[in-house]
């Protein structure tokens, strides 16, 4: 966006917010400007416009493909959990009467009519999916290793609690990691003495202590 923008060298009105609209609009001006136009620097010009319009439109294409695979990944994982939970009987009695009351509603419209096309359409979408969602149940109930079982859910809680509890007990134990460092910490910057404060110390120590045997006569020459 900043790219095309600056390339275009489009300046937004005040208070406008630049956005993809904007941008791929002011383009098409500029471009349709400049194919009017002669010249090198025209014709260079417009090249470089076209390219960063077309720059955009990849990665709109990019972007819409993605939420396209993202949504078909949702389903298919929102798919794979109901079968889980309520295995193959219960999904496709379920399936079964979804496709039924969708039938039951196509019964009471008309597609010739201008006012129901739309809904039937909608309608016939729906009844598609449902029925190719039937189809493959079976193969993806064996993918996913069938219905979930008591004893598996049982596990499954456990295994949750215990995540629970020991996510629990490592924020307590980290907090008194936190409060035990903080002490010795405290306690480091209250009694802590470098090296060369501990020499000149014993230097001076050393030094009035030879005062006193100096004044006593202990270190006098010959005793």
């Amino acid at each position: 966006m900043e790219t095309a923008q600056e390339v275009a060298g489009y300046e937004p009105e005040e208070g406008q917010k630049v956005s993809a609209a904007v941008i791929k609009k002011a383009l098409k001006e500029f471009i349709d400007d400049f194919k009017e136009s002669e010249g090198a620097s025209a014709r260079k010009e417009l090249k470089d416009l076209e390219n960063q319009d077309k720059v955009i439109k990849a990665i709109e294409k990019r972007i819409k493909d993605a939420k396209a695979e993202l949504k078909t990944k949702t389903d298919e994982l929102s798919l794979k959990l109901q079968l889980k939970r309520l295995g193959g009987d219960e999904f496709k009695a379920e399936s079964r009467e979804l496709i039924r009351q969708v039938e039951t509603q196509l019964a009471d419209l008309d597609p010739g009519k201008k006012s129901d096309k739309r809904k039937v359409t909608a309608l016939n979408q729906d009844k598609t999916a449902l029925k190719a969602r039937l189809d493959k149940t079976d193969a993806i109930l064996t993918a996913i290793g069938g219905r979930l079982t008591e004893a598996q859910a049982r596990e499954l809680i456990l295994k949750k609690l215990y995540a629970l509890v020991a996510n629990e007990l490592n924020r307590y134990l980290n907090a008194e990691k936190r409060r035990l460092i903080a002490v010795v910490e405290n306690l480091w910057d209250k009694y802590a003495v470098s090296s060369r404060e501990l020499e000149a110390r014993r230097a001076e120590t050393l030094k009035t202590l030879e005062g006193f045997l100096n004044g006593l006569g202990y270190l006098e020459e010959g005793l």
